[in-house]
């Protein structure tokens, strides 16, 4: 089950719920029509949805009231994975790329990938270092990650002198 909604609050009085969403958007919706609660215990079918203010305002079955809204604030909900739509070549769900081994192009292991984050000017991908201790951020982009294989389990990374600052 993959991690991508997180119920913040109510919207209006018919049981519509405020949503984070870590998702692309249009895409996921139009694909996923059910979401689960954690290990699959619970599952919504999703009645209608739409993009609102960064958001995603949800209508669940089962969710007719601003009552039973309410008791979902602060609910995370998931996705199976084999719902997930797939992504065009050359682009990964966040959760494909965590725990690949990125090596240098001379296949030298370096890390990890702990995590995947958005920032400001793009994804960026936290290692931590192969021997378990410090950690780094760096860009994914394509001046500095020349190749992913998912088959493989690793990430070919380039850097340029001064990018992997290993911090404890």
């Amino acid at each position: 089950m993959i991690y991508v909604i997180k119920i913040v609050n109510t919207h209006g009085l018919g049981g519509e719920v405020r949503a984070l969403h870590y998702t692309d958007g249009a895409p996921f919706f139009d694909a996923v029509d059910t979401l689960y609660t954690a290990g699959g215990a619970k599952s919504y079918k999703v009645e209608r949805w739409r993009l609102h203010k960064g958001a995603v305002l949800l209508k669940l079955a089962g969710v007719d009231d601003m009552t039973a809204a309410e008791a979902l604030k602060g609910v995370e909900l998931y996705a199976r994975e084999e719902d997930l739509p797939p992504l065009p070549e050359g682009r990964y769900y966040y959760f494909q790329l965590t725990g690949l081994r990125a090596v240098l192009a001379s296949g030298e292991e370096i890390g990890t990938v702990s995590a995947v984050t958005e920032g400001g000017g793009g994804d960026l991908l936290e290692l931590t270092r192969a021997d378990g201790g410090a950690k780094c951020l760096i860009p994914k982009c394509d001046a500095f990650v020349k190749e992913i294989s998912l088959e493989r389990g690793e990430i070919v990374i380039e850097p340029i002198e001064g990018l992997i600052d290993w911090h404890e």
